[in-house]
């Protein structure tokens, strides 16, 4: 007696080698059941799987049994979409969904896609969650079918899984214009600093945390910060705004030289200082000044 047929295109001898794993583990987890696998090769290059069994219980016995194998099946199944499948078919909703300017801006979101998968993504959409959406929609249909076409099925009867999917994919895409709206922002500003002609001979700037900073002239003594909000609007688009505050106040004082006194010199912000203003930048990583900032700094926020 034969049980279930499943017919999978795997496209290659490894992925073959692989689904055949999955499912032999998958049966092997049954208990107090004869059932035997065989692989095949069928029509057009595919590959079919039989499970054949020789069912010792009847009534409802016998069907329990069927629920615990088309469970183990679903797992195993399931199992080999997620790490054969899913990243051809996010691509599939991705190049449905959006067109791109390029094929490179295109490889740059797949990219980024293919990594939000891998690391249980951070959009809400655990690996997890993606899987049992999948044994669920595969269970449901075996239930009712013992013949499973696995491309089929994949194309046209896992909406709630594809929907998970592009979930990850509108992320990716909404991260890749932020970063591409960022660059080109941060280019726009390279260009006019380097036209603008220096206005201040020397900046030290204190890095006290995040995007705080102390402003000081070349006696360390704090500088008056003229208006900037001017220069920014002259250049970018009204609703593009660097996030650090310090970066306008900067273009409006022009330095010749900018000290950076940090103890994180990887941070973010600086790093956008440094791309900005290129090698007018200068950091400073423990000098008398640095050290009794840092300590003033401390006390200051202990007491």
């Amino acid at each position: 007696m034969d049980f279930f047929t499943v017919r999978v295109n795997c496209g290659s001898a490894e992925s073959e080698e692989r689904f055949k794993a999955w499912l032999q583990e998958a049966v092997s987890s049954l208990h107090n059941r004869e059932v035997r696998l065989r692989f095949q090769a069928a029509a057009s290059g595919m590959l079919e799987a039989v499970l054949m069994g020789c069912p010792e219980a009847s009534g409802g016995e016998q069907a329990a049994g069927d629920l615990q194998l088309i469970d183990c099946l679903s797992q195993g199944i399931a199992e080999y979409i997620l790490r054969e499948k899913e990243a051809e078919i996010a691509a599939r909703v991705m190049r449905r969904d959006y067109s791109f300017e390029s094929r490179e801006e295109a490889e740059q979101v797949y990219d980024m896609v293919n990594r939000l998968l891998a690391e249980d993504a951070v959009t809400g959409c655990a690996r997890d969650q993606r899987k049992t959406l999948v044994q669920e929609a595969l269970r449901e249909y075996l239930q009712s079918s013992s013949q499973l076409h696995l491309e089929g099925f994949v194309w046209f009867r896992l909406k709630a899984y594809e929907d998970k999917l592009r979930e990850i994919v509108d992320y990716a895409v909404d991260e890749f214009l932020l970063d591409k709206q960022y660059e080109e922002f941060i280019g726009l500003l390279q260009y006019f600093v380097y036209f603008q002609e220096p206005l201040t001979p020397l900046v030290h700037l204190m890095h006290k945390q995040e995007s705080e900073f102390a402003i000081l002239n070349e006696q360390f003594t704090p500088i008056r910060v003229p208006a900037s909000g001017g220069v920014i609007a002259r250049i970018a688009d009204q609703e593009m705004q660097m996030e650090d505050v310090i970066v306008s106040t900067l273009i409006s004082l022009s330095p010749d030289r900018i000290l950076i006194h940090t103890q994180e010199p990887d941070a973010q912000v600086i790093t956008t200082i440094s791309r900005i203003f290129g090698e007018r930048v200068e950091i400073c990583l423990l000098c008398p000044h640095c050290q009794l900032f840092h300590q003033e700094t401390r006390r200051l926020d202990q007491g």
